[in-house]
Formats: C-alpha cells, structure tokens, sequence
C-alpha cells in the first residue's frame, strides 16, 4: 500500500512539474503575451482618457527604449524611439472607433537563451465612424528578447496594409 502512495505521489508531481514547465516554457509566455497586446491593442466604441491611458501603460512595457521597424513594400527601416510609437499607436487609436488585433498561426523560434523570432499572421479589423469595417490579414515578423519582466520588441517587419 506504501509502494502504490509514493508511486502515485511521483506520478502527480512529475505531471505537475510537466504541466508548469510547459505553461512557463518561452514559447507559451510569448504566445500568451502577445494575445494579451492585442488584447491592449483592440478597442471597442468610444474610451475614456483614462481607459486609453491604462491600455498605451501595458503596451508601453512590451517595448524597449527604441525598436527597429521594417516595411518592405515602403522600403521603409528606421529605429524608432517608444515615445514616438505609443504616439503612433494613440493617434491611430483615435482614427477608429472599433479596432480588434488577433495573432494567428504563429512560428516561435528560440535560437539562443533570451532571444526570439516570431512569424506568423495579424488579424486587423477596424471600423472609422461611420464606414464599413476593414478587415486586413497580414504577415508579420518579429524579433524579441527577453526583458526582466517581459519579452520586449526588438524588430518588427510590418505590412503597410497594417500602418494604412
């Protein structure tokens, strides 16, 4: 009867050990941030300042100092500054009043501690005041590292059909 307790007992905790490695595991981490930034990203109806200013604070801990952006249809590669990207993001945010962000099919790629290549495609739908909605579906590649508290952009390769 002993021998079948602790032989249940490691059996439980190597499936919980599993299970918490798998959770934790870099690719599930990026996998769970990024749907929460389009989580952060979406907006729906009319927002108050301070519900916009609450949503640009949890973007603004994803990204770094400065990020280098690429858009290869514009021929466009600049490093860009995150004060001048959360003023990107607002002022978009201000030209619709309906705007949802999903990330889908997505490729993680870890080739060395610390250090991430995202591929895969964005779901962008907006809708202006009174307009029919837009639905655009875009590749887009990201590149990552591991920050202290989250995985922080590094470089972002964009469509334009996602700046418009």
């Amino acid at each position: 009867m002993i021998h079948k307790l602790i032989a249940f007992f490691v059996v439980v905790v190597i499936a919980l050990g599993s299970w918490l490695a798998y959770y934790y595991s870099d690719t599930k981490v990026i996998t769970r941030q990024l749907d929460g930034l389009a989580v952060e990203l979406g907006k729906e109806g009319q927002e108050t300042a301070l519900q916009t200013a609450l949503k640009i604070r949890e973007i603004t801990k994803m990204l770094p100092d400065s990020c280098l952006v690429r858009i290869p249809e514009r021929g466009y590669e600049e490093l860009l500054e995150q004060d001048l990207m959360i003023r990107y993001l607002i002022y978009q945010r201000n030209r619709y009043d309906v705007i949802t962000v999903a990330f889908e099919d997505l490729l993680i790629d870890i080739p060395a501690s610390g250090e991430a290549v995202v591929q895969g495609m964005v779901r962008l739908t907006r809708k202006a005041h009174i307009a029919e909605p837009v639905e655009v579906l875009s590749p887009v590649e990201l590149v990552l590292e591991k920050g202290d508290e989250k995985w922080l952009f590094q470089k972002a390769v964009l469509s334009e059909d996602l700046i418009e």
